[in-house]
């Protein structure tokens, strides 16, 4: 059975939800960043809160195409860098991330950099 565009969505947002928790603290501009994606991707005020008040039992969805699962590593790296830097922690569950979505170190390290050049 195929998932909709909805359910795809917010699989996607509490992968990032978990991203956010990761290092234990859910800091003002993780929580912005949130925000954002939950209103770009059309949830509603109840899924969110039911998200984020289950953050804790999420096992990781995997996208089912190379866009979806580059697009979602992308996020992965921006959440954990939304707070200037990204910690040990951040680092190991990205790199968790990148290989459950078939991708190696090496393309987490080239969307690091390519993320913090955009920032500059």
């Amino acid at each position: 059975m195929e998932k909709s565009d909805k359910q795809i969505k917010k699989e996607h947002f509490q992968n990032l939800v978990a991203i956010a928790y990761a290092d234990g603290v859910l800091k003002k501009k993780e929580l912005l960043m949130l925000s954002q994606r939950a209103e770009e991707y059309g949830l509603g005020k109840e899924v969110v809160e039911e998200v984020m008040a289950n953050a804790d039992k999420f096992q990781f969805l995997i996208p089912m195409n190379d866009e979806e699962r580059e697009e979602q590593l992308s996020d992965a790296v921006y959440m954990a860098m939304v707070d200037g830097e990204v910690d040990k922690t951040e680092f190991d569950l990205c790199l968790k991330i990148a290989e459950k979505l078939d991708l190696d170190e090496s393309y987490l390290n080239h969307v690091i950099e390519l993320t913090r050049k955009l920032w500059k």
